[in-house]
């Protein structure tokens, strides 16, 4: 079981679980009962073996959902930060205490009517307790199978997300959409996250390993923002705000200083000064130049200049294709504030 330490609490890696856990559909349970129904007894010994069955078959089926309960109260910030983003989390709650009712509901009317079939005086009346028995366990969880649905689309987004060990030296890549931080990523890191010549191709985080002077470093990947709100971000920007708020290290933040990047200058320095606002001023951002090699000098100049204006006077000069240039700027990051 993947896990991380923080604060003295042994976090589970929610991914490593999730694979684990198989939230059945209604007809998967349906079906089990059917494909184990008894036959060729007498009639008192089917019943009861039924009523055994579908209580059984109901609590053990939905153990997963339990499993599920226990993962999502263990959730790391900002693995419920990803998730709240995704999915509607009082339904998701709603729909697991469906799944609790339905599991009791099967435990009681097991208990109150394996008695009554023992006390009934014939066959007849023996088979109308057990499809009444039957008919009362499996109608509580049908009101569920919308909501079991829904859980197994929460377990498929758990099994995807990156393994984060927050335990362990974590630096995150931030900044405006096509700044070059896959790239980065990719000169650092065995991951290949994917990278084209369009804006917006990252759309979740993605986790690298960097090795910094022996030391392994977590290098995080983020979604680009637009210099907007939080209030008007996507799906998909929202993500990287997660990362920077709930994720602890520090931040490197890529400008593009080419005339085509899709935030000019000034909105790339506005941003800087949302994400700095967003981290509350305690944690370490440097400001990286990154596609050196694709401007000028005159270009530069210019980019440097607006920095300068803006205040801020400490900044490096990278490309990002250059995996020196980017471990340079990993060890910079990871410095102490002066």
């Amino acid at each position: 079981m993947g896990s991380a330490r923080i604060k003295g609490q042994l976090l589970p890696d929610p991914a490593a679980i999730a694979k684990r856990i198989h939230v059945p559909s209604y007809s998967e349970v349906l079906q089990r009962i059917k494909n184990r129904y008894p036959h060729n007894v007498n009639a008192y010994e089917r019943e009861r073996r039924s009523l055994d069955l579908v209580k059984d078959v109901i609590v053990g089926k939905t153990e997963p959902v339990m499993q599920l309960r226990s993962l999502l109260r263990g959730l790391h910030p900002f693995y419920l930060r990803l998730l709240s983003i995704s999915f509607d989390m009082e339904q998701v709650n709603r729909d697991i205490e469906c799944v609790v009712k339905a599991r009791t509901v099967a435990q009681r009317m097991w208990q109150s009517y394996r008695y009554r079939l023992l006390a009934a005086e014939s066959e007849g009346e023996a088979r109308a307790i057990g499809r009444e028995a039957r008919g009362r366990m499996m109608s509580q969880l049908k009101k569920c199978s919308h909501g079991l649905e829904r859980l197994r689309e929460v377990v498929k987004f758990l099994a995807g997300l990156p393994g984060i060990d927050v335990s362990k030296q974590i630096v995150i890549v931030s900044g405006p959409p096509n700044a070059g931080k896959s790239t980065f990523l990719s000169s650092v890191s065995r991951a290949r996250p994917e990278i084209a010549p369009y804006p917006f191709t990252t759309k979740n985080v993605i986790v690298g390993h960097a090795n910094v002077d022996g030391v392994e470093v977590q290098v995080i990947d983020t979604p680009g923002l637009l210099d907007r709100d939080p209030s008007q971000m996507n799906e998909v920007e929202l993500r990287a705000v997660a990362a920077l708020q709930e994720l602890p290290g520090p931040v490197l933040y890529l400008v593009d200083p080419t005339p085509e990047a899709p935030l000019d200058l000034e909105s790339q320095v506005s941003l800087l000064s949302r994400i700095r606002a967003m981290l509350g001023g305690s944690r370490r951002v440097l400001v990286v130049i990154n596609k050196v090699d694709a401007v000028d000098s005159n270009r530069l100049n210019l980019v440097e200049s607006t920095l300068l204006k803006s205040g801020i006077t400490e900044h490096m000069k990278i490309s990002a294709l250059d995996k020196e240039a980017c471990l340079e700027a990993l060890r910079a990051v990871l410095k102490p504030k002066p």
